[in-house]
């Protein structure tokens, strides 16, 4: 018969591995942006999240979580009593962008979110649950490196696919014969720019699990061979960075670069060699993969100036059916200037917030809350528009409310304040990885604040990940003990 305490640890051993299966599963899993994805990664969240619970009541360690990060997971939760409970009701989708989204999905299926409000209220509730956990197990130096080598191995996966893709021309992710889309895909995302954010979360802590190898007083051959493998898989992570055609992602890593090398104290003579090697195999790689003049005209069309428009038109809404293009939206529409088609976005969010700023318009459902709160063509009609704010905090906030926001917000930001006020860590192990991560966040962060990547199921449990990283590493702050 096995022991109360034996079985608590087995039970705590299953949760981790099922968190790490995900890890792999989710970005797999076409960055579990198609149907089904969204339910399949709950699921496994679910699961994960009751063995650790199941694993505490059967006798297994005490769990501690910072009081921080429960904190804003009880807040979220809280806030989103309404709609557990179907005391709100969500903001009605006008019949015009009904039938217009619903030629979309028909043309182009692949290249969208399955976002509902009942799978999106799930998710994001099984990804905040899922950080007590995460936050628990990764305390433990095991866990902390099955967490990262996970999501590192992963990513490099996707990047070697995305490179051989680039290479190869294919036609569809997997080089599945699934139909144009009308964006650029890389590696398993439908879309380059979320494929960045993707890259954005792993080769941050494959850069530190590389230091850490090489940096060993008395490396032995086969830490010296993970060293090696560690680098090689760096660069082809920010190779396939580099080879995809968003700028936004690779700016946020070239803000968060020079923050990494301080913090993991990457220096000497013979690693800055190393590392023009390195930038000159990442350039090679770039090159080959046959798509070096689309991103070159990306980066110029960044530097490009934006001519003066005047205000700009705007058709009724009965009208617009006989402009929309080919691509089915109505283009030229928004206001100029630095931000443009965003800029008429976050405005529309802006005006949706000072609506419902208690509960918003329901969750998945800034579709609904636009449709009735904007008369531009363009952020009505354009695809990503039609799904995304592109400013994830904005569309958190228009979905969920205010409150809500400050829950999710503060689980992944106050993360990487808890990394810069630290003073005392768990371990060496925990500092690297805790910094990694943060710099990791950080860009997936910066990049949210003009991006949607949060909105990818894959992405966000990334992103809550390294938010676990981060508040589990620090040796000294304040706990709330959840069982005994």
């Amino acid at each position: 018969m096995i022991a109360t305490g034996q079985l608590g640890r087995i039970l705590r051993l299953a949760a981790g591995l099922v968190f790490a299966g995900l890890l792999v599963f989710a970005p797999l899993n076409f960055g579990s942006t198609r149907a089904g994805g969204s339910e399949e990664l709950t699921a496994g969240c679910i699961v994960a999240t009751l063995l650790w619970i199941a694993s505490i009541v059967c006798g297994g360690p005490r769990a501690r979580v910072p009081l921080g990060a429960a904190g804003s997971v009880a807040l979220l939760t809280l806030a989103a009593i309404p709609w557990i409970a179907g005391l709100a009701s969500p903001t009605s989708v006008t019949s015009f962008t009904q039938i217009h989204f619903s030629h979309i999905v028909t043309r182009w299926p692949y290249s969208i979110v399955w976002r509902t409000p009942g799978n999106t209220l799930a998710l994001t509730l099984a990804l905040a649950a899922s950080a007590l956990p995460l936050i628990d197990l990764a305390r433990t130096r095991g866990w902390a490196l099955t967490f990262s080598i996970a999501l590192c191995v992963t990513a490099g996966a996707i990047a070697l696919l995305a490179l051989l893709q680039n290479y190869t021309h294919a036609s569809g992710i997997y080089w599945r014969n699934d139909g144009r889309m009308p964006g650029n895909f890389c590696g398993t995302f439908f879309h380059h720019t979320a494929a960045g954010a993707y890259f954005n979360t792993a080769w941050p802590l494959t850069l530190a699990l590389t230091w850490l190898a090489w940096n060993r007083p008395r490396p032995a051959f086969v830490t010296r061979a993970l060293a090696l493998a560690g680098s090689l898989a760096t660069i082809l992570l920010l190779a396939a960075h580099g080879s995809h055609v968003s700028r936004f992602p690779q700016v946020a890593a070239l803000v968060v670069a020079p923050f990494l090398l301080l913090g993991l104290k990457v220096r000497g003579q013979r690693l800055w060699l190393f590392g023009v090697g390195a930038a000159v195999a990442i350039v090679f790689l770039v090159a080959i993969a046959g798509r070096a003049g689309e991103i070159g005209a990306r980066w110029r069309l960044m530097f490009a100036a934006t001519p003066a428009l005047s205000a700009p038109i705007r058709s009724p809404e009965s009208a617009w059916p006989a402009l929309m293009r080919d691509d089915l939206f109505v283009p030229n529409t928004s206001r100029g200037g630095l931000f443009g088609d965003r800029g008429e976005s976050w405005r529309t969010a802006l005006r949706c917030i000072a609506v419902r700023p208690l509960t918003g318009h329901g969750p998945g459902n800034w579709m609904g809350a636009a449709s009735h709160h904007s008369n531009d063509p363009f952020v009505r009609t354009f695809f990503q528009f039609l799904q995304f704010t592109h400013q994830d905090l904005l569309q958190f906030a228009v979905e969920w409310g205010v409150p809500a926001t400050l829950g999710w917000w503060g689980l992944l930001a106050g993360a990487i304040v808890v990394v810069l006020c630290a003073r005392c860590w768990l371990s060496p192990l925990h500092h690297q990885l805790g910094i990694a991560a943060a710099c990791a966040l950080a860009a997936v962060l910066l990049q949210a604040q003009i991006d949607f990547p949060l909105e990818m199921p894959a992405i966000a449990l990334n992103a809550i990940v390294l938010a676990s990283l981060c508040w589990a590493g620090v040796g000294r702050h304040a706990e709330a003990p959840l069982a005994s």
